[in-house]
């Protein structure tokens, strides 16, 4: 359809950072919304906008398209269980999730033998422009699947590609993830063991920030690091699962890591020296600033 004048009737499981502003985005398109989320706050945001459900099941049950917003794989997987259990035929789920994408193709096969259909539709971008609904994805699975959740991804998406069958779109969003997340570590190391070695932050930023070296990677995190403010953007265990999935991609091949290695025990070293709270992806640098003595 080109247009939003038929409503539809949508779920949405996953009311975080990113469910939230996509949510908001169907309902503002016209849909029907039920939600859920185990937080209870989250799901109160959206009292008297959408219903609010008590399961995940009651969001199954009352929507034709579910969209799913989740931690991990593990947790899609568990309520992808449930939906099998209860039965869904003529259903589409839309995992937009940074899930494992070998988990993904088991699904599938699942969820189409059962009569409904998985399209994994992962996100690039984040909260603001998912509020915004500017978010830009990926789509994989079954065409006509895609197809027949195209008008609800363009509520909050201001442009997604198709890119083939079932778990390719997991698979270029770990790709990405892998090549982004790498870079923000290595920034990381840089700026404090230059630093250490004379050379402000603020100096070296200038002499990377051209053609050769900048882009949206290098500029988001820079200004973490140099400033030395760790504010909540993507949280770090969540990027420390997603260079795991690519660990257990490179795994399943029988290859090794080499650079995965590194940037994995960084991030498990920044966590374990975080004492358990919730902590930013740049935090990573905070880490290294007190490793070499300049926190």
């Amino acid at each position: 359809r080109e247009d939003f004048d038929i409503m539809r009737k949508v779920g949405f499981i996953g009311l975080g950072n990113m469910g939230r502003g996509m949510c908001k985005n169907l309902i503002l398109k016209g849909n029907q919304l039920t939600v859920f989320d185990i937080n209870q706050d989250a799901m109160q945001s959206f009292k008297g906008k959408a219903a609010l459900a008590h399961s995940p099941l009651e969001v199954l049950k009352n929507s034709e398209v579910i969209f799913l917003s989740l931690p991990n794989s593990a947790v899609v997987e568990k309520i992808m269980n449930e939906f099998l259990n209860e039965g869904v035929q003529g259903k589409i789920i839309v995992d937009t999730s940074t899930s494992y994408p070998m988990s993904t193709r088991s699904l599938h096969a699942k969820i189409k033998a059962a009569g409904g259909g998985l399209v994994d539709s992962p996100l690039i971008a984040g909260p603001a422009e998912a509020d915004r609904g500017e978010l830009i994805a990926v789509a994989a699975g079954d065409k006509e699947d895609v197809d027949k959740a195209d008008d609800l991804l363009r509520c909050y998406c201001k442009h997604y590609d198709y890119v083939g069958p079932s778990g390719n779109g997991h698979l270029i969003k770990i790709a990405q993830n892998f090549a982004g997340l790498s870079q923000a570590l290595i920034y990381a190391q840089l700026y404090p063991i230059i630093a250490k070695y004379g050379i402000n932050p603020q100096e070296l930023y200038k002499s990377l920030n051209n053609e050769v070296f900048s882009n949206w990677v290098f500029q988001f995190y820079s200004e973490k690091y140099i400033n030395k403010n760790y504010r909540m953007d993507f949280a770090l265990d969540l990027g420390l699962k997603d260079l795991n999935y690519m660990k257990k991609l490179c795994d399943d091949l029988n290859i090794p890591g080499f650079l995965l290695d590194g940037a994995i025990d960084l991030c498990r070293v920044a966590l374990k020296e975080g004492k358990g709270k919730e902590l930013d992806f740049s935090h990573a640098g905070n880490t290294m600033y007190e490793y070499v003595g300049l926190e």
